[in-house]
């Protein structure tokens, strides 16, 4: 039987039949969408990540507490034994070669001004802060050396902290209140966006030195620093040097696993967040087929009802010539046909999902883009055609080796 045929035949056996050709569509409809969702959202993860990690330059390098031989970049968690202090920043400070050099202690906190209380990130720094990750002021001032060595309680708000605390009123010079206590407001930052997966136009700023008074500390969370014509393969080396002497560490080996901080590039950073990246794709992906596979299981188990019901069909298209080929095509076709439509069907709905994902997500954090994965989509319809003619094949099979006359008899 030529192709011509088959089509005609298998979409008028599917349709003749539609409610439960529409239910057994319903399972790959699902599946491929599933499929589709998770690759989309986690190439935009991917892609959040990356931007994350790379926004800062390739100059950028992080010393951060924890182990030495840890190779994961950016900044450490607050749960890691915090060994960092100020004379590690002093030592960075007073080398020659950094263009900037950040300490930074990340804490959250209530500020408050005329009876508005809003929870939000309390980031103590240095006067480069705004060099390192790139900011700018645009009203007041940022924190200088001065409030650094006084312990000056001033404080610049990020551009929504500053709507929220004072609408369209200018702050710079009002005392706002951090963790009960008078700040007086000395600038305003524009629009940062999200940097270290948080919203940096949420946060707050003061010197290092008042948030190490405040809130009764004596580690910094991590150090940043410009390397400016220093390659940062090398800036890391000078670093654990310079780091080795302040925390004592005997080290002449330069064994990674005796420091307790642990320096990491921008590349470093890059490549792990790729990694990540990558295994969270396959992660998600291969969750979603696992429903591809019991839909197949679905459509195998409905197509030898079917094979039942039109057992006296079969019998009479022998017993008029068809070959067992025919037959074998016909219901192959139809498991084809049905598989590959509702594959059409579960991209389009994936990627109509997957695009709603990403809006929902923007609700709560910026930087995440949208993009059709056109090799998801493409493997979503390949595998769907494939568990038409995997699952599809062996009722096909039996369907096809009926004897006619058993067939006709059958009721």
């Amino acid at each position: 039987m030529r192709l011509h045929d088959l089509l005609p035949l298998s979409f008028n056996a599917l349709v003749s039949n539609n409610g439960r050709t529409a239910l057994t569509m319903l399972g790959i409809i699902i599946s491929v969408a599933s499929v589709i969702l998770m690759i989309s959202v986690g190439q935009a993860a991917e892609r959040y990540l990356l931007s994350q990690v790379a926004s800062f330059g390739s100059d950028l390098v992080f010393i951060a507490n924890g182990r030495g031989d840890e190779t994961r970049g950016g900044p450490p968690s607050l749960l890691t034994k915090q060994t960092l202090t100020v004379k590690d920043y002093k030592k960075l400070k007073g080398l020659s070669w950094p263009t900037s050099v950040n300490a930074t202690i990340i804490t959250r906190d209530l500020v408050s001004f005329g009876g508005t209380d809003v929870l939000t990130q309390v980031s103590g720094s240095a006067p480069d802060e705004v060099t390192v990750f790139n900011e700018v002021v645009t009203r007041g001032r940022a924190v200088s050396t001065e409030d650094i060595e006084s312990h000056a309680r001033v404080v610049v708000l990020g551009s929504k902290i500053a709507v929220k605390l004072f609408g369209e009123e200018n702050p710079i010079g009002r005392i706002v209140k951090v963790s009960k206590q008078p700040f007086r407001v000395i600038g305003v930052l524009g629009s940062a966006g999200t940097r270290f997966f948080a919203d940096a136009d949420e946060q707050i700023t003061v010197p290092f030195t008042t948030s190490l008074d405040l809130y009764h500390k004596e580690r910094l969370n991590f150090l940043a620093i410009k390397t400016g014509n220093v390659r940062p393969e090398e800036a890391k080396n000078l670093v654990r040097t310079a780091l080795r002497e302040t925390h004592n560490i005997e080290n002449p080996d330069g064994d990674l696993a005796k420091d307790d901080f642990r320096v990491a590039s921008q590349e470093d950073a890059i490549k792990n967040a790729d990694t990540i990246g990558s295994i969270l794709q396959i992660l998600l992906g291969s969750i979603a087929s696992i429903s591809l596979v019991v839909a197949g299981i679905g459509i195998m188990n409905i197509t030898y009802v079917t094979v039942t019901e039109r057992t006296r069909e079969i019998g009479l298209r022998k017993a008029v010539g068809a070959r067992t080929g025919d037959i074998l095509g016909q219901f192959l076709s139809e498991a084809i046909l049905l598989t590959a439509t509702a594959g059409l069907v579960g991209i389009v709905l994936g990627i109509i999902l997957a695009w709603g994902a990403i809006q929902i997500i923007l609700q709560f954090q910026s930087g995440w883009t949208f993009a059709i994965p056109w090799p998801g989509a493409a493997i979503g319809f390949c595998v769907s055609a494939a568990i038409g003619v995997i699952f599809g094949y062996f009722p096909a099979r039996r369907a096809a080796h009926q004897n006619p006359i058993k067939a006709l008899r059958y009721e």
